[in-house]
């Protein structure tokens, strides 16, 4: 808090503290503050000088106590302040970046499979990166994609890439063994129903509380002892763009998954647009990435004949 800042908060907190119904009171009128005044006279039995001494004595002390208390307050709502400029600054600048680098990836006209993963990892160590400074806690966050075209309830998906601190973490060969279907996960099951009938206010899917969930299922947890996941809170969202012409027919290309160890830790404003603008940036990049796997087959045949 620099110098100009304090001297501003103990302003605010003068007029603050002079402020209220109780000095209107005190204040107010001749006679409440002869009241006050004479009151050791009047319960104490001293003489008037010196009750009218304590009595001056204290306000000051109200006055005082009164004034540290609304500084106090003052100065926590500049620091929660701080901290909330701090964090959505910090994400701002780092999505900025991440962002960026995908669009580069995006207009040149032609790029290898290593340069799209690397870009797509980037990607998920800077949503986790604000994830992790938002929810004051340990995110993870991944990139699901279906193995065929056609996206149904029994369709399986893989990870298509991981933040870096939990790809060797999650992405074990016990985890990579599992059929993980739409259909046995409860956050893609939900997601797809929303996509399907157009549904965009289903297309989010925000858990809070996972252990307590009676009705959550998910394919991942025959990966971990006990069954227990590592996590307990998450918010998933389809690769979809952000607007479509045809909103009864979206062209969903897998989802965008971010968990959190702790519950409780996804808010439905801010979060929600966040992992919303991600998913909508790389889906471009997939599309762009595979219609290049397509035509470049195309391109050999052609050059061979």
């Amino acid at each position: 808090m620099n110098f100009r800042k304090i001297l501003s908060v103990v302003w605010v907190s003068i007029k603050r503290s002079v402020r209220g119904k109780l000095w209107k009171w005190l204040l107010g009128g001749i006679g409440s503050l002869q009241t006050f005044l004479l009151f050791g006279k009047n319960f104490l039995g001293v003489e008037v000088p010196k009750s009218i001494t304590l009595g001056i004595v204290g306000l000051s002390v109200i006055y005082l106590i009164r004034l540290g208390l609304i500084f106090l307050e003052e100065v926590g709502r500049y620091w929660h302040f701080v901290n909330r400029e701090s964090i959505y600054g910090d994400a701002i600048i780092t999505l900025t970046d991440v962002f960026a680098k995908v669009n580069e990836l995006q207009r040149r006209t032609d790029f290898s499979d290593a340069e799209f993963m690397a870009v797509m990892i980037e990607t998920c160590n800077g949503l986790k990166f604000v994830f992790d400074k938002k929810t004051k806690s340990k995110c993870s966050v991944s990139v699901k994609v279906p193995i065929t075209g056609n996206v149904c309830e029994n369709t399986i998906v893989l990870n298509l890439c991981r933040d870096s601190e939990h790809a060797t973490i999650r992405d074990t060969l016990t985890y990579n063994e599992i059929k993980h279907t739409i259909i046995g996960n409860t956050p893609f099951q939900k997601i797809l129903n929303g996509v399907i009938t157009g549904n965009s206010k289903k297309f989010v899917y925000k858990n809070d509380n996972i252990r307590a969930s009676e009705d959550y299922e998910n394919t991942s947890r025959s990966a971990y002892p006990d069954e227990q996941l590592p996590y307990n809170s998450e918010i998933v969202y389809p690769l979809i763009p952000t607007i479509s012409v045809n909103k009864s027919n979206y062209d969903m290309l897998g989802f965008l998954c971010i968990d959190c160890i702790d519950k409780e830790k996804f808010d439905d404003k801010y979060d929600v647009a966040i992992i919303k603008c991600a998913s909508d940036r790389l889906y471009d990049l997939i599309v762009k990435r595979n219609y290049l796997k397509s035509v470049k087959p195309i391109q050999h045949e052609g050059t061979a004949a």
